[in-house]
C-alpha cells in the first residue's frame, strides 16, 4: 500500500458498476463517505472491494460539501486524491500527479487530462485558472491554510467557489496534459427522477448562492426565475409533460431554498 496518498470519495445511491471503479484505489488509503449509508451498506461494499478502506456515513444526505470536508479532516497524509465513483484512473497516473505537485511548490491542485483522445503534448503541465474538480490531486498542507469547500453549498457550485478562492490566493492549479482519466459525468448516482430533481434544485440554489456570495446577484434574476419556472411548471402540467414540469418545480424549490437562506442571513445581521 502507498501510505503517502489518501483517496476520498463521497457515495450516494452509487450503481454497482461504479462501486467497482473503487478497486483502482486499492494501493492507496481509501476513505468513503456514504450519504444515507449504513453498516449494512458498508458490508456490501466490503464484499465488492475485498480490501481495507475507511467507511463513514450519514443517515441522511448532508451534501457533497459537508461530506468532503469531513473526509478531508480525517486525511492524515500530505497528499490526497479528491475523486468520484464515475472516474477511471490508474495508480501510475495518481502517483504521477503527486510528483507534479512535489515539483511545483506553489501548486495546490493538479488534475488529469479528461480529453482521452488528446495527442501527447511537449508541455507536461498547463497552469490554468479553471479545472475540472471531479478528480484532483491535492496538497493537504496548503489546503488546510485556506479551507476546502464552503458548506453553504450542497451539491453544485462548491467547486466553482473553491476555484475562485484559489485564484484569489497565491496558489496555483494545473492540468497534467499527458496523464489521462475518464469521467462518465453525472453517473456517480442512480439515474432516478428523485436524484434528477435533487440535482436540478440544488444547481439553481448553488447558482444564486454563488452570485450572492460574490456580490453579483440581482433581485431581478430571482424574480425572473420564479415567474419563468412557475409559468413553465403549470404549462407543462397542462400539456401533460409531467417530467419537464417536475424539473420546473425543482428549479422553483431551488429558488425558494435560496430565498430562505438569504432571509436567514439577513435576520442574523
Amino acid at each position: 500500500m502507498n501510505k503517502n496518498i489518501s483517496t476520498i470519495v463521497t457515495l450516494y445511491k452509487t450503481p454497482l458498476e461504479k462501486l467497482n471503479n473503487l478497486k483502482q484505489y486499492k494501493v492507496f488509503k481509501l476513505m468513503l463517505f456514504e450519504q444515507e449509508g449504513s453498516s449494512y451498506a458498508r458490508a456490501n461494499i466490503k464484499k465488492i472491494l475485498k480490501f481495507k478502506f475507511k467507511y463513514f456515513f450519514s443517515r441522511e444526505n448532508i451534501g457533497l460539501s459537508k461530506s468532503s470536508n469531513f473526509l478531508f479532516k480525517n486525511v492524515k497524509t500530505r497528499f490526497f486524491l479528491f475523486t468520484q465513483p464515475d472516474i477511471k484512473i490508474n495508480s501510475k497516473s495518481i502517483l504521477a500527479l503527486k510528483r507534479i505537485i512535489i515539483q511545483n511548490k506553489d501548486l495546490i491542485f493538479v488534475t488529469p487530462n479528461f480529453s482521452i483522445n488528446s495527442k501527447i503534448k511537449k508541455k507536461n503541465i498547463s497552469f490554468v485558472k479553471k479545472i475540472n474538480a471531479a478528480c484532483m490531486m491535492c496538497d493537504a498542507n496548503k489546503l488546510k491554510k485556506i479551507g476546502f469547500f464552503d458548506e453553504d453549498y450542497f451539491l453544485y457550485w462548491e467547486d466553482i467557489d473553491l476555484i475562485k478562492k484559489i485564484n484569489d490566493s497565491n496558489y496555483k492549479m494545473a492540468i497534467a496534459n499527458n496523464i489521462f482519466a475518464k469521467h462518465d459525468s453525472s453517473q456517480s448516482s442512480e439515474n432516478t427522477m428523485r436524484i434528477r430533481f435533487l440535482r436540478q434544485s440544488n444547481f439553481i440554489y448553488g447558482e444564486l448562492l454563488y452570485d450572492f456570495k460574490h456580490k453579483k446577484l440581482r433581485k431581478i434574476k430571482i424574480i425572473r426565475k420564479l415567474l419563468q419556472n412557475s409559468f413553465l411548471f403549470f404549462f407543462n402540467i397542462f400539456i401533460f409533460q409531467l417530467k419537464v414540469g417536475l424539473i420546473n418545480l425543482a428549479h422553483l424549490i431551488g429558488v425558494c431554498k435560496f430565498i430562505f437562506y438569504y432571509l436567514k442571513k439577513k435576520l442574523k445581521l
